[in-house]
């Protein structure tokens, strides 16, 4: 594929989708109201990341008056959303379900990025490197190509004469997904958060925990502001905090192991790994994922596995030594160019993985006014404008996927 391909398609005009042919503008959101309190919020979303910053977009704009927390802003540093960048990749092997709804919400993207003048989506596309041309990665190929998603299988040769700067060794087959792209992570969740703003929303930076019910409703919360705060419903997207404030129902649901994340700098002058020249790299059999330099912040290395548990509030963010090692050793195998390159900046974050690796999405057993949107898996955030009106859809009863319903049931 010719780069002024690509960078055609993955810069794609408002309401066309950059991996399918055909694609449809989103549908103006429905006005539903619920009967108010006076001088309360009709819905208080918890938690300004990815499930929780859309979801309250998408409320508001349905008109629901709606007000967001987060206990540090919308993408801080401890927040699962936040950090430089997030892929959105078509590719999820023989989920067809998440391909669909990657298709749609890159189309979501590019339309609130031009709606709101903000520059969220770099295109990069993505190579997953393997030994072999395995059975997952025909399966993957074939359901992208059901689905209309321009993508091929490289083999050893054609991805050292495209792309000399990454070394082939051992490689054996790579799947190419040219449509992938980057998203500016925590300054999405901010573009989120401000947009829901305009249109009427308030978001408040506070702790909030449960604080009273009458059994089968939870009517308020209190805040760490000593103020308290009432509404008809509540949605607890809190990320890693899930667990903690629901443990009878989520601490074996929903684990929250830490993951280090590199940036490499790179050498004067080259701009062989940087965004456009490199795209987004991923190799399952060595469990590490990286990214182009974006934005001159250098070559992103995500060594990846290990179930630590990681406590969002208080664990110390500075990266282990064996995890800069395991870095080090990719870099010399697959960019050896890399291999003697400084570390110029590091973080340490967090997951929460569920068993399945499915979304947690569903109404509290006990609590009839309280909503559970959690367990993002490494993959919730590129789902985000089509997440959040999911949820929204839910919390106000109107209609959505039965399949995706069953997939996300607590």
């Amino acid at each position: 594929m010719k780069r002024s391909r690509f960078l055609k398609v993955s810069s794609a005009v408002v309401g066309a989708s950059a991996f399918a042919t055909g694609g449809a503008a989103s549908p103006a959101p429905r006005s539903v109201r619920y009967p108010k309190r006076r001088g309360a919020p009709q819905v208080v979303v918890i938690g300004a990341g990815a499930f929780g910053s859309w979801t309250a977009f998408y409320l508001q704009s349905r008109g629901i008056e709606t007000t967001l927390l987060d206990a540090y802003g919308p993408g801080n540093p401890r927040s699962t959303s936040g950090g430089q960048t997030r892929q959105i990749r078509p590719g999820y092997g023989d989920r067809e379900m998440y391909t669909r709804w990657v298709i749609e919400a890159h189309t979501r993207w590019i339309r609130w990025q031009e709606e709101w003048g903000e520059d969220l989506l770099v295109p990069t596309g993505r190579l997953s490197f393997s030994p072999s041309l395995t059975d997952s990665m025909r399966t993957a190929k074939a359901v992208l190509d059901r689905n209309g998603v321009e993508n091929e299988i490289i083999d050893h040769d054609e991805l050292a004469y495209r792309w000399p700067q990454i070394s082939p060794e051992g490689v054996g087959a790579c799947h190419y997904e040219p449509t992938a792209a980057a998203i500016r992570a925590a300054h999405a969740c901010r573009a989120v958060g401000h947009a829901f703003q305009r249109l009427g929303g308030e978001l408040r930076i506070a702790r909030a925990t449960p604080r009273s019910n009458n059994g089968s409703s939870l009517t308020s919360l209190a805040l760490s502001d000593g103020s308290t705060i009432e509404a008809d419903t509540f949605v607890m997207a809190c990320g890693p905090w899930l667990p903690r404030l629901f443990p009878d129902l989520l601490a074996e649901r929903i684990a929250t192991p830490r993951r280090d994340v590199f940036y490499f700098g790179t050498p004067a002058g080259d701009e062989r790994f940087s965004v456009p020249n490199l795209p987004n790299f991923s190799e399952g059999s060595r469990s590490v994922y990286g990214f182009p330099s974006i934005d001159y912040h250098g070559v992103k290395v995500a060594p990846t596995g290990g179930m630590a548990r990681f406590d969002p509030d208080t664990d110390e963010r500075i990266v282990a030594t064996y995890q800069v090692k395991r870095a080090r050793e990719y870099l010399a195998l697959r960019f050896p160019t890399l291999k003697d390159q400084p570390i110029i900046e590091s973080r340490v974050c967090q997951l929460e993985d569920t068993p399945n690796a499915h979304f947690v999405i569903d109404r509290h057993p006990r609590w009839e006014t309280v909503w559970l949107a959690g367990g993002g898996s490494g993959h919730a955030f590129k789902h985000g404008p089509v997440l959040g009106d999911y949820v929204a859809a839910r919390v106000l009863g109107q209609e959505t996927d039965p399949e995706m319903d069953g997939l996300f049931r607590l």
